[in-house]
C-alpha cells in the first residue's frame, strides 16, 4: 500500500465538500421527518401522501449531483492506494456491500422504497405501512443492515483521497445518527412489535451473531 504524505496546502475543496455534505444530511433528514410530511398533508391532502416519497427520492438524487461534481473537480490528494491483490479484494467487498443494499431494498418492497406503490395504494400512502416488519435473513444480524453495508461501501475503497475521506466521515456520522431517527419512525409504525425486535437484535453492528427473533404479535 502506497501512502502519500499529508497535504500541507489549504484543503478548501475538502472544507466545501464537508459543508455541502452536512447541509445535504440536515435537509435529507428534515424532509424524511413527520413534521414536513404532516405539513405537506395539510397543504395538499392525500395527493401529498401519494407523491411525497417519489418526490423525496427525486430531490435526494438531484441534490447529490453537485457533491459528485465536487469530488471530480475540486483539488484533491491521494491518501493511499492498495496494492494487488488487496485492491481487487477491496473492490469485491464494496461490490458485495452494494448488492447487500440492493437486496435489502428489494425484500422490504422496492416499489414502496421508490415511491411507486404509494401512487396506487392509498392505505400504504397514508400510514407508510407498505410491508410487514422483516426480521429474517440479514435482519437477524442487525436491525439496520443497509446502513452497515453503507459504512462498508464508504470505507473499503481501494483508493482513498482526502476529499473522499472527509465525505465518508460525514456520511458515516449521518448513517449512525440516521439509525436513531429511523428507529423512531419504525416504533411509530410497528409499535410494541418493533420494541420486542429492538430488545433482541443489535442496532448496527452484528456482535451477537444471527438471532432467532421471537415476536409476540
Amino acid at each position: 500500500m502506497k501512502i502519500a504524505p499529508w497535504p500541507i496546502e489549504p484543503a478548501w475543496g475538502s472544507a466545501a465538500i464537508v459543508f455541502y455534505a452536512l447541509l445535504y444530511a440536515v435537509l435529507h433528514s428534515a424532509l424524511a421527518g413527520r413534521v414536513v410530511k404532516e405539513w405537506a398533508r395539510r397543504r395538499w391532502g392525500t395527493l401529498a401522501d401519494r407523491w411525497y416519497r417519489l418526490g423525496y427520492n427525486f430531490l435526494a438524487i438531484v441534490l447529490l449531483l453537485p457533491l459528485g461534481l465536487m469530488l471530480v473537480k475540486f483539488p484533491d490528494r491521494t491518501l493511499y492506494t492498495l496494492a494487488s491483490p488487496w485492491y481487487a479484494l477491496a473492490l469485491g467487498i464494496e461490490g458485495l456491500a452494494l448488492l447487500g443494499i440492493l437486496y435489502g431494498v428489494w425484500i422490504t418492497d422496492a416499489w414502496s422504497f421508490l415511491g411507486i406503490r404509494q401512487l396506487f395504494n392509498p392505505q400504504c400512502a397514508e400510514t407508510y405501512r407498505c410491508v410487514p416488519l422483516i426480521v429474517t435473513g440479514m435482519y437477524r444480524w442487525v436491525r439496520h443492515p443497509q446502513y452497515l453495508f453503507g459504512l462498508i461501501l464508504l470505507w473499503c475503497a481501494p483508493n482513498m483521497t482526502m476529499n473522499r475521506a472527509v465525505l465518508s466521515l460525514v456520511f458515516s456520522l449521518y448513517l449512525y445518527i440516521g439509525t436513531f431517527l429511523e428507529e423512531r419512525r419504525l416504533v411509530a409504525e410497528y409499535g410494541e412489535t418493533y420494541r420486542q425486535y429492538q430488545r433482541q437484535v443489535p442496532r448496527l453492528f452484528p456482535w451477537r451473531g444471527p438471532v432467532r427473533v421471537r415476536l409476540e404479535r
